[in-house]
């Protein structure tokens, strides 16, 4: 497991998030199965919008709580209404499995990573020697720089640092025992 993150948070973060949870748990069991320990995808819309509804800055048009790109997505999601809880929580599931199925190695850190950086880390994960370590997957990330008004930062440390902080948000929000088809690490 990498290095912990300190996570903080206000009550309000919190019990915003906590409104997501029937319907991120309900969507994930239709994609996943029963085991799947939702409180990570919880996390997830944390780490993602804080569990608000927003517009992405980002350029491509990111929207609500799930930050789906509907130009990516809208096709293969057609009727789903990303500004809302259910609509949010359906297209991050799908969007998850998708994830899910392109991982190399089949933990919820590369999955999730998938989900927010996409496939590159399974290139990382090869040049590391194939083995689940995030570190030395990490070790060979070889991404840009994102260029914002505050300063640089490496696209590896965005990344990498996004399954560490799913990991810490979503152990708040329930169902996270590991089973053996869904492990983090």
């Amino acid at each position: 497991m990498p290095l912990s993150a300190t996570v903080s948070q206000s009550d309000s973060v919190y019990k915003r998030c906590s409104q997501f949870i029937p319907s991120v748990a309900y969507w994930h069991e239709i994609y996943f199965g029963i085991n799947f320990p939702y409180g990570y995808p919880v996390g997830q819309l944390q780490q993602e919008a804080n569990c608000k509804f927003v517009m992405s800055k980002d350029g491509y048009g990111s929207v609500g709580a799930a930050q789906i790109t509907p130009s990516v997505w809208a096709k293969a999601l057609p009727n789903v209404d990303f500004w809302s809880i259910d609509g949010s929580s359906k297209g991050q599931a799908f969007i998850n499995k998708d994830a899910w199925k392109q991982a190399s190695i089949k933990r919820l850190w590369v999955m999730f990573q998938i989900y927010n950086g996409g496939g590159l880390v399974n290139k990382e994960i090869k040049r590391a020697g194939g083995i689940n370590n995030w570190e030395a997957a990490k070790a060979q990330c070889r991404r840009g720089v994102t260029h914002y008004k505050w300063g640089d930062i490496s696209n590896c440390e965005i990344n990498y640092d996004y399954s560490v902080k799913v990991y810490k948000y979503g152990g708040q929000y329930g169902n996270i025992t590991e089973s053996s088809q869904y492990r983090y690490w």
